[in-house]
């Protein structure tokens, strides 16, 4: 499947503000076009952060910035693999991934061990647990835009029954690493999203490799497209300005492209 991403953002700051930008596909895509361009221009250079997402940093100037960024992805079927009928062993683990089994800002895995073990210590191992911890909060988090914030964490989304998908895939997460499970935050772009947006969802590394979940649907979803990868949300935000700006308008469209337009 090829797939046309679209995103726009205007941004405003009252001074020249230093920032990073995260908008562009992983680099573990085939996006044989993406193009990030800024209006007024200004020099954006490019890196990649701790966690290898790529990153653009440059000062906003004041004023108004529009951020203009486009892509044709591919997005392949995941190859077909045996179904892991077991729980990882933190013993087994790199310590890359090691990293992804303890608690973060918004994921306090250590204050969910005994909740998890309540509803998913008797769920069959592997997969079939992830699939468990997955199916319990599409069932009873309701999903409500503008009932969250970004001090809001795990914990809270637990105790209020309600977020968005970034509070979806933070409550996933630290479900996982409670049960020892290797877990880490992606934001993405979505196929079929209801109302469009940049998306968050969550990879659980098991069976050797990481596997995308995203508990805000019953069903996989059509297409992911991965952005970047941390810990929780706060290595993973669209823009971090290193003072005053705020972000105007922002439009996001992801939809099917013909094969030969890939190239584009």
């Amino acid at each position: 499947m090829n797939l046309r991403i679209e995103f726009f953002a205007q941004l405003n700051a009252p001074i020249d503000t230093p920032a990073v930008l995260m908008v562009e596909v992983a680099t573990s895509h085939q996006a044989p076009y993406s193009d990030l361009r800024l209006s007024p221009y200004v020099e954006a250079q490019p890196f990649l952060d701790m966690f290898g997402n790529p990153c653009r940093k440059l000062i906003l100037p004041a004023g108004e910035t529009q951020v203009a960024y486009s892509a044709t992805v591919a997005v392949r079927n995941e190859p077909a693999s045996p179904t892991p009928d077991t729980d990882t062993d933190p013993m087994a683990l790199a310590a890359d991934i090691l990293q992804y089994t303890l608690p973060s800002r918004y994921c306090q895995s250590d204050r969910f061990e005994a909740t998890a073990r309540d509803l998913f210590g008797s769920s069959r191992p592997g997969l079939a647990r992830i699939q468990d911890i997955c199916s319990w909060i599409n069932r009873h988090i309701e999903y409500q835009y503008g009932t969250t914030n970004s001090s809001t964490s795990a914990a809270d989304t637990l105790l209020e029954r309600r977020g968005v998908c970034r509070d979806f895939a933070h409550l996933a997460i630290t479900f996982c690493r409670a049960l020892y499970i290797p877990a880490r935050y992606v934001s993405g772009y979505c196929l079929g999203l209801e109302t469009p947006d940049l998306h968050a969802y969550f990879e659980a590394f098991l069976g050797g490799r990481w596997r995308a979940f995203d508990a805000t649907s019953p069903e996989p979803r059509q297409a992911l497209v991965r952005i970047g990868t941390g810990l929780d949300a706060a290595m993973c935000a669209w823009l971090t300005a290193y003072g005053m700006a705020s972000t105007t308008q922002m439009t996001v469209a992801v939809t099917e492209d013909s094969e030969g337009s890939l190239a584009a």
